[in-house]
């Protein structure tokens, strides 16, 4: 079995993605279980990820490629989410040389009655070296 993906360290934020399924067999829907921890937080949802034949610049892999091939920086922030919004990121660069990935989880399905839950960490990345194996580590995880 593949390892899962692991974004930080033990002693602070991390983000962990498991590796993605294909509940349908059919390569069009993966669903991937991710967890993210930070003091004393713990959240855990399953996001439903574009599978095979969905445009590789609208991937999570193809978000994280783009940010890391922009290693010089980029205006405003870009922002990607699953399918149903069960995972997103966003990520500005502050002109130094540092990403801010923001990673957020949400609880599945409707939140008709706002009961819904979500959790938040910021990790901060060096845009060049760190972006760029943070960026094929999880397009390895996902098959891309």
């Amino acid at each position: 079995m593949e390892e899962s993906f692991v974004l930080g360290s033990a002693g602070g934020a991390r983000w962990v993605v498991h590796p993605p399924q294909d509940p349908f067999g059919d390569g069009y829907v993966h669903t991937a279980e991710t967890e993210l921890y930070q003091g004393g937080l713990a959240a855990k949802t399953v996001a439903k990820l574009d599978g095979l034949y969905a445009a590789p610049a609208t991937t999570l892999a193809g978000f994280v490629e783009s940010l890391a091939g922009d290693w010089r920086g980029w205006e405003g922030v870009r922002t990607w989410q699953s399918m149903e919004c069960e995972l997103a990121l966003d990520a500005r660069h502050d002109g130094r040389g540092y990403v801010f990935l923001g990673v957020t989880l949400r609880a599945p399905g409707p939140d008709w009655d706002d009961t819904a839950w979500s959790a938040r960490a910021v990790f901060v990345l060096e845009a060049g070296e760190e972006m760029t194996r943070f960026a094929a580590d999880l397009a390895h995880l996902l098959g891309t």
